[in-house]
């Protein structure tokens, strides 16, 4: 390969990395340690990491100091936890800190924009994802529901299964081989509501938000008729004011049929002269003054 193919080659792997380069890469490249320095003496290439360096013509993104503080750790550096999640699109906001796993045995000391986890993640659960080392997507949604907690877990869940990153089965088979890692119960109670147990677990924190919040005249699981859909359960009707509150549990069980069964039952509903104020799992244990408020407001219009 000629130096201006090699060149060339190094460019095109540059723009792949954020604008980031290692060393070794830079070598592999045809380039000399002179002339890497020639480039950092000219502000062509700066340094962002111990062999890391930034090229000037690209902007230092949180995706390019990431990927820097990884790649200075070594080759079985791997992206893991929060981290993970967010390099494969599953957090809209980007964890604070970042872990990079280094290995049980590692003396890689710390970087001031990562924390070092000094474990071994195994074959299965490590992947490359945009030219990254990374856990899979099992691995990663698990790590970080378990730092995350039960209601933020539950949204990073939710969010995978819609976009089938994950599935279920997945989840239940990673969780089966960490069952003595820390946050075993949580990963079991997240695991038991993605299998369909969000809606009847809404339900009944539904059921105690409307009792703390002083709330009467309320039937759950009401029967009616409804002309021209048919017999349906209301999950909690207020029947002398005809309002209903419709519980959802997670968004990954809500595909197009499902969608088109409750808009075709709510359009009944209204017709038949039922206001209805829908939530969800999430909202009941993330937000629930926000569904109360909703509810109070409707009920008020309606009193």
């Amino acid at each position: 390969m000629s130096t201006h193919e090699q060149e060339l080659a190094l460019n095109i792997l540059i723009s792949k990395q954020d604008g980031v380069v290692h060393l070794d890469q830079a070598r592999d490249h045809g380039m000399s340690h002179e002339a890497v320095r020639r480039r950092v003496a000219a502000k062509q290439w700066f340094p962002i990491a111990p062999r890391v360096y930034q090229v000037a013509s690209y902007q230092p993104t949180p995706q390019a100091i990431i990927r820097a503080a990884v790649m200075s750790l070594g080759p079985d550096a791997v992206l893991v936890g929060e981290g993970a999640a967010w390099w494969w699109g599953l957090l809209e906001t980007r964890p604070r800190r970042m872990t990079v796993a280094v290995g049980r045995t590692s003396r890689r000391r710390r970087r001031k924009e990562v924390d070092l986890a000094y474990r071994d993640v195994p074959a299965r659960d490590r992947t490359t994802h945009k030219r990254l080392p990374v856990t899979t997507p099992v691995a990663s949604v698990l790590d970080a529901a378990v730092s995350l907690g039960l209601v933020e877990g539950a949204k990073l869940v939710d969010t995978a299964l819609q976009r089938r990153k994950v599935t279920v089965a997945a989840l239940r088979a990673a969780r089966t081989r960490r069952s003595g890692r820390p946050g075993a119960e949580l990963l079991a109670a997240l695991i038991a509501l993605a299998e369909g147990g969000a809606v009847s677990e809404a339900e009944r924190r539904t059921h105690a938000r409307l009792r703390d919040a002083a709330i009467v005249g309320w039937v759950a699981n009401l029967p009616i008729d409804l002309p021209g859909f048919g017999r349906a359960v209301l999950d909690v009707a207020f029947p002398g004011l005809k309002v209903v509150v419709e519980i959802d549990g997670w968004a990954c069980h809500r595909d197009l049929k499902a969608f088109l069964r409750d808009a075709d039952r709510q359009n009944a509903l209204a017709a038949a002269g039922w206001i209805v104020v829908r939530t969800n799992w999430h909202e009941i244990t993330g937000s629930p003054e926000t569904f109360l408020a909703n509810l109070r407001r409707v009920l008020a219009a309606r009193g």
